[in-house]
């Protein structure tokens, strides 16, 4: 029975010195957090000019087109420019939109006819998806891919003279171009940095070929406000039957954006 007692007792006191030799139990691990999306809400306004060949009412003839910035706005009836961003992580989602209506008319020789007026709107939406590749204390660069989609719509009027004849005619078109698309930003000390991006696309599924090129300087204001001055251009040919839409859009842009 003293044997019993020895043995229960050794026991009870080596287990403590057998659960001091365990491992301790791990450290819970730490949660996974994801940053919440930012935002960033931008408007702008593009002193654009236009040039090319245009046959955006087919009964008229294809003509070249060399319009200033100046002769668009004697008949910019108005329009809208904006875009919005929201990053989350690395990525990034970009929209942009820009609306425009110009009307212009002149008189006509003869008797016939009194005078010919042309409307004409443009509408330009663009989606896009973009993945930072790169990040540094003085560069970021991002790629990835969007579509852009247009829409065209021409109004032709021309009003009756002595032959008490007039002429109505509209036409619109509307397509989406794939497009492959970069931007980089680069510090450049203090408040200010530097944006160029671009992209190219069409590849015949809309246009046979569209692309665009941006580049700004930026001043950061301060923690929600951007600043920005800068040029833009924007290509595109696209043709279908008698339509023909092959021009340049170019000019500065200036723009301000608010972070949030």
């Amino acid at each position: 029975m003293k044997s019993v007692f020895a043995i229960a007792a050794l026991l009870l006191t080596a287990a403590p010195l057998h659960a001091a030799d365990l491992p301790p139990p791990p450290a819970p691990l730490a949660p996974i957090t994801v940053p919440g999306p930012t935002f960033a809400l931008t408007g702008y306004f593009w002193a654009s000019a236009l040039d090319g060949r245009t046959s955006t009412v087919p009964p008229l003839p294809a003509a070249k087109v060399d319009l200033s910035f100046a002769d668009i706005m004697k008949d910019f009836n108005g329009g809208i420019m904006g875009a919005a961003e929201m990053r989350i992580g690395r990525w990034g989602f970009v929209a942009d939109a820009m609306f425009s209506q110009v009307t212009s008319d002149a008189k006509l020789p003869g008797p016939y006819f009194s005078s010919v007026k042309l409307r004409s709107q443009t509408l330009t939406l663009q989606g896009s998806a973009l993945y930072r590749i790169y990040e540094d204390q003085t560069f970021d660069v991002d790629v990835g891919a969007g579509l852009r989609f247009w829409n065209l719509d021409n109004k032709l009027k021309i009003l009756p003279g002595a032959l008490n004849l007039r002429i109505d005619h509209s036409e619109s078109e509307a397509w989406v171009d794939p497009v492959i698309a970069a931007r980089m930003t680069a510090r450049l000390g203090g408040p200010w940095s530097l944006t160029l991006a671009g992209d190219i696309g069409g590849f015949d599924v809309g246009a046979k070929l569209t692309w665009q090129a941006v580049g700004s300087i930026n001043y950061q204001w301060n923690e929600n406000w951007v600043f920005r001055a800068g040029y833009r251009a924007l290509y595109v040919d696209y043709r279908k039957d008698n339509f023909l839409y092959d021009v340049t859009m170019h000019g500065p842009i200036i723009a301000a954006t608010y972070k949030f």
